[in-house]
């Protein structure tokens, strides 16, 4: 039987960040994964190794925005380990079906001026309206770096900026009943209230709704920050794809001295007398040891439900069940994702084709109604294949790594349900792509 310090359940790129910090403040970790390769969510894979030798996919996360409101990347020191990170820009195209299109770059003003082609009065509202979600996100973001419950840890991360920013939301009693209305609202309520047009109400509806939520559902309005991200910190892919990410992590992890085994599913966690975990046990029957704790980086409900004894559960917390079993939300049901090697890349023969509009995501969001039928029809069963409203990366045009030389363009990814066969249709209507 082997000990460590600690004991990780699951190498997603979290269990990697944690036992990184770990073997920073010299204890000893054991990684264990199911899967034959770390990353989780966040890996790179030759995925079609027959029919589209040389190509490799981001299986999940492609475009990374929320790792860079943290220290992460820099307190990990992840450039020393491989990772390099590129930037997008332009972040969003998104072509209508009347002629406008929405092209958004990294700059708020350089956004505003192509809105402006079209909208005078909405380029000023979305500048307006930005600078709102950048200062909810420098006011919100002390929460994001903290251990979760710690107040007195949240307070202690809120500089003299953030405040700033915290109070600039909240004013007097006028500003903080309409920061409160906002957030109670729908991405619907507030795009509406804000912009008159079509092009740009679409686009912004679409990016709110990776929520997992249909954008006409209440109390998700903050989704809107989704656009906000793509210009400060910015929307940027690892150069070989996302499982980079997991690479220097890896390498990190290797050099400190710990240890990661794949192919080592845990099965049950080993809990002592005193109801404290102590190790796990794997599907072969091998244990392992921990010293100061085992930490899971799955979720509760397989950690809890599938791998504790349930009276061990049930001495920690006698509701804790009960709560897995009934309350947890999962809004996935309205995503699908399907990855494809491509000859060349797809043009847009209506909107004067540039390779540059490939460089961030594509959204195919025709209209509200578009958007939000792709995210209702799943929820009742339904797949709203006729005309899909999309999300498209081609991650080979930023990155022309991930596909083999002798190709231009490759691993154009689609999130929502899509048929194949309307792939010939992509250059005269766009269809678009991902986040992390």
């Amino acid at each position: 039987m082997q000990t460590y310090d600690v004991v990780i359940i699951g190498a997603g790129h979290n269990g990697l960040v944690c036992a990184a910090y770990l073997l920073k403040a010299g204890y000893s970790v054991l990684v264990l994964e199911k899967r034959a390769i770390p990353g989780g969510a966040a890996t790179t894979e030759a995925a079609l190794p027959e029919s589209a030798p040389g190509f490799r996919f981001n299986l999940c996360a492609i475009d990374h925005e929320f790792i860079h409101l943290g220290p992460v990347v820099e307190e990990l020191e992840l450039k020393k380990y491989g990772l390099e990170y590129l930037y997008c820009d332009p972040v969003v195209f998104c072509p209508n079906p009347d002629g406008k299109a929405f092209l958004a770059h990294r700059s708020v003003e350089k956004t505003c001026a192509e809105i402006a082609k079209y909208s005078p009065r909405d380029a000023k509202k979305y500048a307006e309206y930005m600078d709102f979600w950048q200062r909810m996100i420098q006011a919100i973001k002390p929460v994001f770096n903290a251990p979760p419950k710690s107040i007195v840890d949240i307070l202690g991360n809120y500089g003299a900026h953030n405040f700033r920013d915290l109070l600039s939301l909240l004013g007097g009693v006028d500003k903080t009943l309409d920061l409160l209305r906002t957030l109670l609202t729908s991405p619907k309520c507030s795009l509406e209230e804000q912009f008159d047009s079509e092009f740009l109400i679409a686009p912004l509806a679409r990016l709110a709704s990776e929520l997992g939520a249909p954008p006409s559902e209440k109390t998700i309005a903050i989704g809107a920050m989704m656009m906000a991200l793509r210009h400060n910190p910015g929307m940027s892919r690892p150069r070989g794809g996302t499982g980079a990410l997991t690479q220097a992590l890896v390498n990190l992890i290797q050099q400190k001295g710990g240890v990661i085994r794949c192919d080592q599913p845990v099965q049950q966690v080993l809990v002592s007398n005193e109801g404290r975990a102590e190790g796990v046990r794997v599907a072969s029957g091998e244990e392992y040891r921990a010293t100061k704790g085992v930490i899971s980086n799955l979720d509760a409900k397989r950690l809890f439900l599938q791998m504790a004894d349930p009276a061990d559960v049930d001495a920690a917390d006698p509701n804790l069940r009960h709560r897995l079993e009934r309350r947890i939300v999962n809004n996935n049901e309205t995503i699908l994702k399907i990855d494809c090697a491509l000859s060349e890349i797809p043009r847009f023969e209506r909107f004067d084709h540039k390779d540059e509009y490939w460089i961030g995501s594509v959204l195919i969001a025709d209209s509200f109604n578009h958007v939000e039928a792709a995210h209702s029809l799943p929820a009742m069963g339904k797949i709203p294949d006729e005309n899909p409203s999309m999300y498209v990366d081609v991650p080979t045009v930023l990155d022309p790594s991930m596909a083999p030389p002798a190709t231009t363009h490759s691993g154009l990814s689609f999130l929502r349900p899509t048929k194949l066969p309307e792939l010939k249709a992509l250059d005269s209507t766009a269809r678009a792509g991902l986040m992390s």
